[in-house]
């Protein structure tokens, strides 16, 4: 009896658990069909991108997602390939907690399909090969009956058993046999003609088959897209708006201007451009841009000053005196001094293309300016492909005040140089970029507009003025002269300047003498000729006026006097 309880109890037990096991591999399958059901895929939409000037820009995405109340897992597509990951900002409905999230890199790949067989090529490929077995018999058989008609002929023409053959008999009987060898072989030349035709069309399916076998046949290629990875937990089952930026490398804006003078009225435009480039994996398609002013990869850390130590140079002596000393000598050891060394980037347009909206967007634009940066905020959709070309954005075009002036250095160059000089143009919100020179409506040449100066009057060269006339030459050769132990070299140049034009121009002539370095060497300016001098660097400039058709001659002279036993040395 009390065996018969103890087993009675083994068996409920048994039953108990054997429930227990039963309840937690149903919570175990509801559990993994839950996560399976939990997670979530949908695509994100490209709101905005604000592009940085150089290179990077911050992408603003919206993404709506039905989610369930709980814990699951919400897959966002189509994100940029290369993120910085630490420049994520997500943001939901407060009954949403965002537990983590990442990003990958996803690539689907085309199903691959089976090689068809070219069915028609084969069938093709049979009834040639028919064609060509037929006529190689046809062709047997023609050999075969020249073999027996060279029988024959030998058996009645060399048989010398039989009686002699009467000459008609002879004729009609060499006639005969002459007739049907004509006939076979003329047959057998047609045959072989055709036996190679066909050879020739079997050469040409089979080529067409090997072909066949040998091409891809799978035009799509792989496509990949990055995903964002969000775990979050609901308090409430509906759908969800989730908005999310971050910062990537793989875009930028490069300024480009349009200068814009009219000879008439000296009216002076400066039009903006902006070259956009992106390779984020993304189209942008009807996308908002904000140009921005700013650059993040500049760094936002002052650089440090270290001392900076000066010895005197001692050379090395290499003897053995000299090493033992070295060797036993302290070393000292020095730091480099390292410089911030801002680098702007520089990209060739490979192509301009007329996906881009090239239309003044003034009227659309807002510009903000912060106490750092300035944005162009454009309220205009955009498309710009990720293939890394350059797509032209006109952004505005401004008036400015410009007073014009020619420069010419007839040392170097035998031309005049037409110069704009802007005074007030703080205000117009320069960056360094290349400028088209349009003079009327004619493209002249291009320019490097620079406005990281100190200077009070930004200076543009607008390029070459062919209707001034000017010429340089050396009034008469050096004459040497020896005093004592030195020498004595004089020196004379004689500019003249002719204005072609019909209206007066202002222009600054400039030229220089050398500048001794050493003082075994004098240079002594004997006739400036009314130049503005500078002694330090030997440059001398004068401002001309010319009327129309007016010419001035400049005249200076300057000698040099060094040791006799000496030679000079010109340098830049």
């Amino acid at each position: 009896m009390q065996f018969k309880k103890i087993l009675h109890q083994a068996a409920t037990k048994f039953k108990t658990m054997k429930k227990y096991w039963m309840l937690a591999l149903c919570f175990g399958l509801q559990s993994v069909i839950a996560q399976k059901r939990d997670t979530i895929n949908t695509t994100a939409t490209l709101a905005s991108a604000t592009v940085y000037y150089g290179r990077g820009a911050d992408l603003q995405h919206n993404a709506k997602a039905n989610l369930v109340k709980g814990f699951q897992e919400v897959i966002i597509n189509q994100v940029a390939f290369y993120p910085d990951a630490n420049t994520f900002q997500l943001s939901c409905p407060e009954h949403v907690t965002i537990l983590s999230y990442k990003h990958r890199v996803h690539t689907v790949y085309p199903p691959v399909k089976p090689i068809p067989q070219p069915t028609k090529l084969l069938d093709t490929l049979k009834w040639l090969q028919r064609q060509y077995n037929a006529i190689v018999n046809d062709i047997s058989i023609k050999q075969e009956a020249l073999q027996k008609m060279a029988y024959l002929i030998e058996n009645n023409f060399n048989n010398t058993d039989k009686k002699t053959l009467i000459s008609d008999e002879l004729i009609k009987l060499t006639n005969y046999y002459t007739d049907k060898l004509v006939v076979i072989k003329q047959a057998m030349y047609d045959l072989q003609q055709k036996r190679n035709d066909v050879q020739e069309s079997i050469n040409e399916v089979n080529q067409r088959i090997n072909e066949w076998n040998t091409k891809d046949i799978s035009t799509e290629a792989p496509k990949s897209y990055g995903q964002l990875i969000v775990q979050v937990m609901s308090e409430i089952a509906g759908p969800v708006n989730f908005d999310f930026n971050y910062f990537t490398a793989q875009a930028g804006w490069m300024p480009r201007y349009d200068v814009r003078v009219k000879s008439l009225d000296n009216e002076f435009k400066i039009g903006y451009k902006a070259d956009v480039f992106q390779t984020t994996g993304l189209d942008w398609k009807q996308v908002r841009l904000n140009l921005s002013t700013g650059n993040p990869n500049a760094g936002t850390a002052i650089p440090l000053i270290t001392p900076l130590y000066l010895n005197l140079y001692a050379p090395i002596v290499y003897d053995e005196v000299a090493v033992t000393a070295l060797s036993a000598a302290p070393r000292v050891q020095t730091e480099d001094i390292v410089e911030a060394d801002v680098n702007s980037y520089k990209r060739a347009t490979k192509k301009m293309t007329t996906g881009a909206i090239t239309k003044d967007v003034s009227q659309n634009l807002q510009l903000k300016e912060s106490q750092l940066n300035v944005n162009f905020e454009i309220n205009l959709p955009y498309d710009i492909p990720s293939d890394g070309q350059t797509y032209s954005v006109n952004i505005k075009e401004e008036r400015a005040k410009a007073s014009y002036r020619h420069v010419a250095v007839p040392k170097m160059d035998q031309d005049a140089f037409l110069q704009a000089r802007l005074v007030d143009w703080d205000s117009l919100n320069l960056m360094p970029g290349y400028a088209n020179i349009i003079m009327d409506n004619i493209f002249l040449g291009k320019t490097y507009l620079n406005p990281n100066t100190t200077d009070d009057t930004l200076t543009i060269s607008l390029g070459r003025d062919k209707r001034i006339a000017i010429e340089r030459k050396r009034v008469k050769d050096f004459t040497t002269k020896k005093r004592g132990d030195s020498k004595i070299e004089q020196h004379t140049y004689e500019i003249v300047v002719r204005n072609n034009k019909k209206q007066a121009i202002d222009i600054d002539i400039k030229d220089q003498f050398p500048v001794s370095q050493v003082k075994e060497v004098e240079v002594t300016v004997t006739d400036d000729g009314k130049a503005n001098v500078e002694t330090e660097t030997g440059l001398m400039n004068w401002e001309l006026n010319l009327k129309p058709g007016e010419s001035k001659k400049i005249r200076f002279s300057y000698q040099i006097k060094y040791p006799k036993d000496k030679i000079l040395q010109e340098y830049h």
